[in-house]
């Protein structure tokens, strides 16, 4: 009993509420569709406040002659007692500053529900039978949507929003006609398709295997990072820290890929080396270093960072490999679905562009192959409806982007030659669509600008 009486809890607050709803009919329009059984503690208030609902839903005069007769249609007028009702209707001495009590309601019930989440972490921690991981998530995710009640704010009138609007039309039209809106890609082609990646985006990324998705996300996050001066968080569920840290340098210090692996560099290649990592060191880029984080971990670490102030922009390499949560064991193509909307999800919560890879469906290896398998018609190129699971990846994304080639079958050398890839933007929710041309140097894992006269 002891404990119960320090749960958070205000009656004079509830008195207030309920009295100035019951002596002035015209704040049930204003409070009933606001307020709910539950931001009230006492279980007799509940009762009233659920009665007086049922008035106002059935259009009557929420009175107090009104609200006995439904106590007594739902058997609960004895058990609460007319002195009771009386004693609540006579403690308001005005309604004209009800809004403030509705706020201490409001707190108050917002302090329950985290005392109640804290009190079943507690139970779930010395249960112990419930992973450390998928409690913080859990955590997190429940304590985030109780923090967001505290956000929810009032239809906003046109004339009151369009200021906003306005003004960033005015900040964005300062910036000149070059710049860009959001951040730098670092490929200018790709840039006037985009206005640069803007916060809240998902940006879906997708090819076959082997054309150089990831290798295309690590150069956009170098140059953005360049460029922008962005924080960047990389997931890479497919490849090591190791690995994509010399792809970096490779692209950087233009220094074969191969050359950096063997270790086998002459004293030239050595001193590029060494200037790609000074470059390298300012970069404000965090690589993921566990390959088994589910979108609960990422989401846990991208807040992290974005409380530091350390997140511009987001990768996800790949889509298909991420877990929901570490208990996923449900229909892969609903899961699918629910990491793509999360995701979206995550980038309208921090306000950064989330770029997430993604696969396609064998259907586009098979479309129009040509008789000796190599050179492959016009008709093979992506669409949307190729992407693997592509009802909601298609759904949220606010860009798809395709990388394409005109050949499949390459033999090893040819493949670490230059190659133009086709850079196809399929769905733009905020411009054009259409194509683009990128060299991939595959030697240096590295997509430059494509120059037409240079690469006839």
């Amino acid at each position: 009993m002891e404990l119960e009486q320090k749960i958070p809890y205000s009656k004079e607050a509830e008195y207030y509420v309920l009295g100035s709803i019951l002596i002035e009919p015209n704040l049930a329009d204003e409070y009933c569709t606001n307020l709910v059984v539950s931001d009230f503690y006492n279980t007799n208030n509940q009762k009233i406040y659920s009665a007086i609902l049922e008035i106002y839903r059935n259009k009557k005069e929420v009175n107090i002659i009104n609200l006995i007769e439904q106590l007594k249609q739902d058997n609960l007028y004895d058990s609460i007692g007319q002195n009771y009702l009386y004693e609540i209707a006579d403690s308001v001495p005005s309604t004209v500053t009800i809004q403030s009590y509705v706020d201490v309601l409001k707190e108050k019930a917002l302090e329950r529900e985290l005392y109640y989440e804290t009190k079943r972490i507690n139970e779930n921690i010395l249960k112990g039978d419930v992973s450390v991981s998928d409690l913080l998530a859990s955590a997190e995710s429940n304590i985030k949507k109780i923090a967001n009640k505290q956000n929810i704010s009032n239809l906003k009138l046109i004339s009151t929003a369009i200021d906003s609007v306005i003004d960033i039309i005015n900040k964005n039209a300062q910036k000149g006609e070059d710049s860009l809106i959001g951040l730098n890609t670092g490929y200018k082609q790709l840039n006037d398709f985009t206005f640069g990646f803007q916060g809240g985006q998902l940006i879906i990324l997708a090819a076959r295997p082997a054309v150089g998705k990831s290798a295309f996300a690590l150069n956009i996050a170098q140059k953005m990072a360049n460029l922008s001066k962005a924080h960047i968080a990389f997931f890479s569920l497919e490849m090591g820290v190791d690995q994509l840290i010399m792809r970096l340098l490779s692209l950087t210090s233009n220094v074969k890929l191969e050359h950096i692996i063997k270790g086998n560099m002459d004293e030239n290649e050595m001193t590029k080396l060494l200037a790609g990592r000074v470059l390298l060191d300012n970069l404000k880029i965090y690589f993921d270093e566990n390959a088994n984080n589910t979108l609960e971990d990422i989401k846990i670490l991208c807040r992290k960072l974005k409380n530091e102030n350390k997140l511009d922009f987001i990768v996800v390499d790949y889509l298909q490999l991420l877990q929901l949560n570490k208990n996923s064991r449900g229909n892969r193509y609903e899961e699918v679905s629910s990491i793509s909307r999360g995701l979206k999800l995550l980038a309208k919560e921090l306000n950064v562009p989330v770029l997430a890879l993604s696969q396609l469906s064998r259907s586009v290896e098979k479309r129009g192959i040509n008789n000796d398998g190599n050179e492959i018609k016009q008709n093979n190129k992506p669409v949307l409806s190729d992407l693997r699971e592509s009802g909601s990846i298609e759904q949220d994304a606010d860009i798809v982007m395709f990388l394409h080639s005109n050949y499949v079958n390459e033999d090893a050398s040819k493949k670490a030659n230059n190659k133009k890839i086709e850079c196809i933007i399929a769905k733009n929710r905020q411009g054009a669509t259409g194509s683009f041309n990128v060299l991939f140097r595959g030697d240096y894992t590295s997509f430059e600008e494509f120059k037409e006269k240079e690469n006839k």
